[in-house]
């Protein structure tokens, strides 16, 4: 696909739509239980290092370990119910118990489905620790550790801000401190545990090493939105606006495309919904212009090139005397448009 680069933030929020205050909200509270939820990790790792200090003694840490684990519940509720209110995407009830059940992003969102459930089991199953055992409480207990990377492969796949430096650099700095504390859990032990700790290391490598390989060709690339199973009704959501009859007469289609922040401004690409073929490309103003320059092509012939586009809420051209009129949702990665013409494209 290709990219665009539009010089000013204003270009860009005036084509982007206002989310509601509970799309914020479950993308806000999802951050923040990973966040929470990498705390509560490292500090169980160092409550089984029995790692103590005149200023930590053990039932400090343990105290802090219990503390954010509730903490980090009350977030993953939160997470829950503002996804499933939210309208846009679409989430049931049902798609947040039942894993693998939604049409959102169907994989990756049971994944995170998976991730709650082994974490609610971990808080059910300790406070009846008194009944069920300490080994079994024990077992359950390490088995919920498993829970960090399917949050952080979730957040990954399904996250509207995972392409973002700041939620990139986030991540892996949580990848880090995970994986520093196992570094450190791994080595201390007793001699007959070798075998185990090093098979474990080798699963940690393995795993590191797959999730970031597969987050390079799969999240951080442009298209995502699509190849993660985003919902054709979401991608090809439209205005009110009715669709002209006849693409003699005009066509209106929906449109697809990133968005990418660089140092000049933003980096665009929009492909045509219904006719694959079809993209669209703005340019910045060159020094003796005044106006973005538009370029239409299908394929690889050219339709139109470098022609003058107005830009206010939609970005209006005239592209081989047909009228264009560009109008795109979402502030990115993904994002969403329509494209209605007066006439036939080539």
């Amino acid at each position: 696909m290709a990219g665009v680069t539009l010089g000013a933030g204003s270009v860009l929020a005036a084509w982007s739509s206002n989310p509601s205050p509970l799309w914020f909200a479950t993308r806000g509270a999802g951050v923040m239980t990973l966040v929470c939820l990498t705390v509560v990790v490292i500090l169980g790792i160092t409550t089984s290092l029995r790692v103590t200090g005149p200023r930590s003694p053990r039932f400090v840490i343990a105290a802090l370990h219990r503390n954010f684990a509730l903490f980090t519940i009350v977030l993953l509720v939160v997470h829950i119910a503002t996804s499933v209110l939210d309208p846009f995407a679409g989430i049931k009830p049902i798609d947040a118990v039942v894993p693998f059940a939604g049409a959102y992003r169907t994989f990756w969102l049971g994944l995170g489905v998976l991730a709650s459930e082994v974490l609610f089991a971990v808080t059910v199953t300790s406070l009846l620790r008194g009944r069920i055992g300490p080994r079994a409480w024990r077992l359950i207990h390490w088995i919920s550790y498993a829970s960090w990377p399917l949050a952080v492969v979730h957040g990954l796949g399904t996250g509207s801000d995972s392409q973002e430096p700041w939620m990139l650099g986030l991540t892996a700095a949580c990848m880090a401190a995970v994986l520093v504390s196992l570094a450190q859990r791994l080595v201390a032990g007793r001699i007959r545990t070798v075998p185990v700790r090093l098979a474990s290391g080798v699963v940690v490598v393995m795993a590191t090493y797959a999730i970031c390989a597969w987050s390079v060709a799969g999240p951080l690339r442009p298209g995502w939105a699509v190849t993660a199973g985003t919902p054709a009704s979401i991608l090809t959501s439209k205005p009110s606006r009715p669709p002209l009859r006849s693409a003699a007469h005009g066509f209106s289609d929906g449109l697809i495309g990133t968005v990418t922040k660089t140092a000049g401004g933003v980096d665009i690409g929009l492909r045509d919904t219904v006719d694959t073929a079809l993209t669209v490309v703005i340019i910045p103003p060159g020094p003796t212009e005044t106006l973005p320059q538009l370029t239409v092509a299908r394929n690889s012939t050219t339709i139109c090139a470098n022609v003058p586009a107005r830009v206010g809420v939609s970005v209006y051209a005239v592209c081989n005397g047909t009228r264009l009129v560009i109008t795109m949702y979402g502030s990115g990665p993904s994002i969403t448009g329509r494209l209605v013409t007066s006439g036939p494209m080539g």
